[in-house]
């Protein structure tokens, strides 16, 4: 991230737990609390493309909803362009117009109850929220951007739960670009789309960064779609609700220092940047820890985050092949690489873009 540059998003300590209702502490009334986020904090420049990956329930979404306003932080605060973001802020036209969020999911309210045609979802959007930088704007510049993602004049007729999976992500992702936001919050925009439709999407929301100065906070369970959009930005790993390493993307595969993400990268069958690998890190988590157990990746994380809420551990301590005794002891905080373990006699090497690269564990920083 540039130095000279403000940034335009700033998260510090974000905190978000859910209640568990049921056993003992039910009978009395209570309820425990299941940590989804334990302190997240990351800055985005304007202009900058930022990746987040890591599996299913490692808090991706949970941190997309908090930025986007669909959910509130039980702790943190939240600076876009400088000022504090509150419920009430993220209601304001200037914040509706430049904070977006693409997701098929923001679909899902007006599926079940189809209320508006496509063209009244696309119009009266750029009618509230016109953008303000002096470019083409109004229907006409909505039409072209409806057709820009693929999308039909047909479609415009048409409601919400007519449309198929992958015209309901076109769609999202029309409705963001045409405002020309500074920022789009991106949760796994393109799933639903065959491999060559994902590369033209994707390329399509790089060059109106490019051309419009938006930035993305681009979002997925696949570092090998998450790599190909960043290109040379930063990519953050995030596991059990933290964000455990943060490095260049183009290094993601080849040079990641967290016993994590390394396996992460290992179940990654595909490191190439199109088509996507599948993403199922369980069987290398599993052989970490006990050839006998049988946990999910979505178990794995709520394990940890769970046993972390209580522990003052790293929360990959269970499954870490390369664990120490302090590991057990403190959890490490996300600091610049300063070192390399001695490998095999060879001298330590640090990785390039060291000023990009950041990891949570003892054996690559100073702490």
């Amino acid at each position: 991230m540039s130095a000279e540059k403000r940034p335009l998003l700033e998260l510090n300590e974000i905190v978000k737990s859910y209640g568990e209702e049921g056993g003992l502490l039910g009978l009395f009334g209570g309820h425990k609390r299941i940590p989804a986020l334990s302190g997240v904090s990351l800055t985005l420049s304007e202009g900058e493309i930022m990746g987040l990956t890591g599996e299913s329930g490692s808090g991706k979404s949970v941190l997309a909803h908090i930025i986007t306003g669909q959910e509130r932080a039980d702790r943190g605060k939240i600076l876009f362009k400088d000022r504090i973001v509150t419920s009430v802020e993220l209601e304001t036209p200037t914040i509706k117009r430049n904070l977006r969020y693409v997701s098929e999911e923001i679909f899902k309210g007006l599926t079940n109850e189809p209320k508006y045609r496509i063209d009244h979802l696309i119009y009266d959007l750029i009618k509230r929220y016109p953008p303000t930088d002096g470019n083409l704007g109004g229907t006409a510049w909505a039409d072209q951007v409806f057709a820009l993602v693929g999308l039909k004049p047909e479609h415009m007729t048409r409601f919400p739960h007519q449309l198929s999976g992958g015209e309901k992500q076109r769609l999202a992702i029309a409705r963001a670009l045409m405002l020309r936001p500074k920022l789009i919050v991106a949760d796994e925009p393109v799933s639903n789309l065959d491999v060559a439709s994902r590369t033209a999407l994707l390329n399509l929301m790089k060059q109106f960064g490019r051309q419009y100065g938006i930035a993305y906070l681009f979002i997925s369970q696949d570092p090998a779609i998450v790599r190909y959009f960043v290109g040379e930005g930063r990519c953050g790993v995030m596991f059990a609700g933290r964000i455990i390493e943060i490095i260049s993307s183009r290094n993601l595969f080849e040079q990641s220092n967290h016993p994590y993400t390394k396996l992460l990268m290992k179940a990654t069958t595909a490191p190439s940047p199109l088509p996507a690998g599948t993403l199922d890190p369980a069987e290398l988590l599993h052989q970490a820890e006990d050839q006998s157990l049988t946990k999910t990746p979505q178990e794995i994380s709520l394990q940890a985050s769970e046993f972390a809420s209580h522990h003052p551990n790293c929360p990959f301590y269970n499954w870490c092949p390369e664990h120490v005794e302090r590991c057990l002891q403190e959890a490490p905080q996300l600091l610049t690489v300063s070192k390399r373990p001695t490998l095999n006699g060879e001298p330590p090497r640090l990785p390039e873009n060291i000023e990009l690269h950041k990891v949570a564990c003892f054996h690559y920083t100073d702490q």
